[in-house]
């Protein structure tokens, strides 16, 4: 990080602290009376909005250097770790501005009761999953991940009558205490509970050397399958993967397509729209050459 970056951080951190200060002294000004049933309530939001605000500036300072010094993997448990640090900080000064002692806090006769029961909830379950997270690696900021877990269910689809895995994809951009964030295809970031992640099946397309596909397409009968297949097989060697066609199913009007193989393209829908670029107007070449054929099938 440049110097110049250091000392603009070093100098705002600075700033919040004064400001805090004069704001603790303004708050010794105020009539007794309303220091006596409202100072602590003061002092716990002077702690809260510039611990805040320090914790702040120093994550981001913090998330810079390990970006630039660390690899991706380090610098994502180190970022998520220096969050749990500062919060952790932030609420034993917010309690310490009510009056309640540390060692109250952690030898307390409920303290055991206490963090059991808050760990059974939301918030807890999935800062604890987060933990587990960053422990164990099944991904890392910048991987492109696909997953499926129980809690958000697809509805199976119509066509073309396979079965589909409920996946949900997208680059992983954050971890944070309670959040996995995802930047998906369209641009749009899902921040999923870091306890659905942790109970998600994951699958690491950055960590693969080739994501397997299957499509399956269903087309008029009154096409050659021998012209259609041997057509497919050479358009297809413009693409970067071995497709291999087969045929999958027949039915009143239609049979089925069925193309399998690997790809180096971890986006398997951009992948599967260069697909469709070749076979849709293939498909519409031989049935403008099968005219008879056609007007039969009418």
């Amino acid at each position: 990080m440049p110097p110049r970056t250091k000392s603009r951080v070093g100098w705002k951190i600075i700033l919040v602290i004064l400001a805090g200060i004069a704001l603790h002294l303004l708050s010794t000004r105020l009539p007794h009376p309303i220091q006596k049933h409202y100072g602590d309530v003061f002092h716990a939001a002077i702690v809260v909005l510039v611990g805040g605000a320090v914790a702040y500036l120093v994550e981001h300072w913090l998330n810079r250097v390990a970006t630039e010094r660390l690899g991706p993997r380090r610098a994502t448990s180190f970022r998520f770790l220096s969050r749990l640090l500062l919060y952790l900080a932030l609420a034993l000064a917010l309690l310490a501005a009510f009056g309640v002692g540390l060692s109250s806090v952690v030898f307390g006769s409920a303290f055991i009761t206490v963090i059991l029961g808050l760990a059974g909830q939301n918030f807890f379950g999935n800062l604890i999953a987060g933990i587990g997270l960053v422990l164990f690696h099944p991904f890392d900021v910048g991987d492109h991940i696909s997953f499926v877990t129980w809690q958000y269910g697809l509805l199976m689809p119509s066509f073309p009558h396979e079965q589909m895995k409920p996946t949900y994809s997208g680059v992983v951009t954050d971890i944070n205490l309670a959040y996995t964030t995802l930047q998906t295809a369209d641009g749009t970031p899902m921040m999923v509970p870091n306890g659905a992640m942790i109970q998600a099946s994951i699958e690491n397309r950055k960590r693969a050397e080739h994501v397997p596909f299957r499509f399956r397409f269903d087309l008029d009968l009154v096409l050659d399958p021998s012209r259609l297949i041997s057509a497919l097989e050479t358009r297809f060697q413009s693409l970067p993967a071995h497709i291999q066609v087969q045929l999958a199913d027949v039915g009143a009007t239609t049979f089925s397509v069925v193309l399998t193989g690997r790809t180096r393209e971890p986006n398997i829908d951009a992948f599967k729209h260069q697909v469709l670029a070749i076979l849709i107007p293939l498909v519409q070449e031989l049935k403008m050459s099968e005219p008879d054929a056609s007007a039969e099938s009418h």
